[in-house]
C-alpha cells in the first residue's frame, strides 16, 4: 500500500491537460453583381451606321497657297486640324469614357468594403486571440490536483501520527 503512494502522486502530476489553439478561416464573399458591358463588343442602340474608320483632317488641305480650291479636294472643306471619326467609332470611345468611369466608381466602393472587411476580420481574430488566452489554464489550474494529493498525503499522515500520539 505504501508503495502506491508515490505512483499515484505521479500519476497526478502527469495528467495536466495540453492545450491546442483552434484555427479560425476567413469567410469568403464573391461579388454578385456583374461587371459592366464591354464596350468593344457591346451594341450600339441607334441608327448609328457601322463603320470602324478614323481619318485626319488638315486645315486648309483643300486650298493652295493663294486660296483657291484644289481640283479634286474633299468637300465641306475643313476649317480646322483634327480627326475625323465614324459614328460607331465616337460612340466606342463614348462608351470606354463612360465604362472606366463607373468601373472605377464601383472600384473605390469595392476597396471601401475590403477594407471594411479586413478591419472587422482583424479586429475578430484579436478577440478570438483574447477569448483562447482566456480559456487556457493557469499554473493553479493544472497543478491544483497535485497538490491536493500531496496536502491530503501529508494531513493524513499528520492526523495519524496525532491521533498514534494521542492513543499511546
Amino acid at each position: 500500500m505504501l508503495r502506491s503512494i508515490p505512483v499515484l502522486i505521479l500519476a497526478c502530476a502527469c495528467a495536466t491537460p495540453r492545450v491546442v489553439a483552434p484555427t479560425v478561416a476567413p469567410e469568403h464573399q464573391f461579388e454578385k453583381e456583374p461587371l459592366p458591358p464591354d464596350p468593344e463588343t457591346e451594341k450600339l442602340d441607334g441608327n448609328i451606321p457601322a463603320g470602324d474608320w478614323v481619318e485626319p483632317l488638315e486645315a486648309g488641305s483643300c486650298v493652295d497657297g493663294s486660296g483657291k480650291p484644289v481640283a479634286g479636294a474633299p468637300k465641306p472643306c475643313p476649317a480646322r486640324s483634327g480627326i475625323a471619326l465614324s459614328e460607331a467609332k465616337s460612340a466606342r470611345f463614348g462608351l470606354y469614357k463612360i465604362r472606366y468611369k463607373e468601373l472605377r466608381v464601383d472600384y473605390e466602393s469595392d476597396r471601401k468594403v475590403w477594407a471594411a472587411q479586413r478591419e472587422l476580420y482583424e479586429k475578430r481574430l484579436q478577440l478570438a486571440d483574447q477569448a483562447i488566452q482566456d480559456l487556457q489554464p493557469t499554473w493553479w489550474d493544472r497543478h491544483k490536483a497535485e497538490f491536493g494529493v500531496i496536502g491530503g498525503f501529508m494531513l493524513g499522515t499528520v492526523m495519524t501520527v496525532a491521533v498514534y500520539a494521542v492513543a499511546h
